[in-house]
This record gives structure tokens, C-alpha cells and sequence, in this order.
């Protein structure tokens, strides 16, 4: 099996390649979520609905595969962050915008605080950075207009979303509940005293 290069993967996507592909990518998550690191290629392609040689076309190795879950993933946290923080609001509430959207999206999400490989990849490495900066400029800001209090890091906040992001598997029906009430009480815990 020959594997692509990465020009290959660099290039834009024709419309039907780029469905093909963010299906791949949605079933992938959820088989991941379901069955597990280990899941079979084949389990991924069957839930997407194309053959398993249309998945190692795109993806030779599961490697390649965790990389763009990873890169995808990445890249949808920094488009939300980059969304709150054009929002009119002070720091606490733009952490508390940042955290319920994670929540929201948290299915959708393979990083590396949920388990997957550490990244070499430069593009995903890039998107992580800029995630951590953002995340510093909204606790920068909660500090600067007194809703957040010295001390706080991006890190904090970082962490936190990652551990609220997908649901237990014993709290999933209760899950929305829970998290808002988690949300709350950080929120009260990165507050002036």
C-alpha cells in the first residue's frame, strides 16, 4: 500500500473528496468514542459509508488518521475561540462562552488531553499554540477588567475544558445538567475574592 505524500494531503479537496473526508472524520470520532483506540480501519470506513480502500487512500496508517482528527480538532477550538473573542463581554464570560462551546462540540474533539498521540504534525502544533494564546488573552483580559483574579493561567482553563468536554459514559443523560453546574462553580473559583 502506498502511502500519500504530504503534498497530496496539503492540496485543496474537490467537493465530493472533501465530503468524503469530513465523513471519514465524523465516523472515525465516533467509532473512537464507542470502541476505542483500537478500532479497526474497516469498523471506521463501514461507519462512513465508503470502502476501506477509499479510507487508506486518504489515511495509509491510523496515525495518519489521529493526525487530522487531531488537526481538525485543533482548528474547530481555535475557530471558537477566535468567535468569543470578538464577542463583547468581560474575561469570565468569555471563558464561560469558550467552556460551554467546548461542551457543545466536545464529541467532535481528538486531542491530546483525550487521550490521542502527542503531535509533530507543524500545522496542528501551530493551532495548539494559538489556543493557548488565546485562551492567555481572555484570562488577561478577565484580569484587566477585575473578573478574573491574578494567578489564573490559560492552562487552568485549558484543563478544565478537557475534562468536561465528553461526557462519562454513567452521566451521559444528565451530562448538559452537570456540566453547567461545573462550569459555575470554576467560574466562582476564578473570580476576585
Amino acid at each position: 500500500m502506498a502511502s500519500a505524500s504530504p503534498k497530496k494531503a496539503d492540496r485543496p479537496l474537490r467537493r465530493d473528496a472533501q465530503r468524503n473526508r469530513e465523513r471519514l472524520l465524523a465516523a472515525a470520532v465516533t467509532a473512537l468514542l464507542r470502541d476505542g483506540h483500537g478500532v479497526s480501519m474497516a469498523k471506521i470506513a463501514e461507519e462512513a459509508g465508503v470502502g476501506v480502500g477509499t479510507l487508506y487512500r486518504r489515511y495509509p496508517s491510523r496515525e495518519h488518521l489521529l493526525e487530522d482528527l487531531q488537526r481538525r480538532s485543533y482548528q474547530m477550538v481555535v475557530d471558537m475561540l477566535r468567535e468569543v473573542g470578538a464577542a463583547d463581554c468581560d474575561g469570565q464570560e468569555c471563558v464561560r462562552m469558550f467552556l460551554t462551546r467546548t461542551v457543545e462540540h466536545g464529541s467532535q474533539l481528538v486531542m491530546t488531553w483525550h487521550g490521542a498521540p502527542p503531535t509533530r504534525d507543524p500545522e496542528t502544533l501551530r493551532l495548539e499554540s494559538e489556543l493557548h494564546d488565546r485562551v492567555a488573552e481572555m484570562i488577561k483580559k478577565g484580569i484587566l477588567d477585575g473578573s478574573i483574579r491574578p494567578g489564573v493561567t490559560a492552562l487552568d482553563v485549558i484543563v478544565f475544558g478537557a475534562m468536561i468536554a465528553q461526557p462519562f459514559p454513567t452521566a451521559e443523560p444528565m451530562w448538559p445538567e452537570l456540566t453547567q453546574r461545573q462550569i459555575a462553580n470554576f467560574l466562582r473559583g476564578l473570580a476576585p475574592r
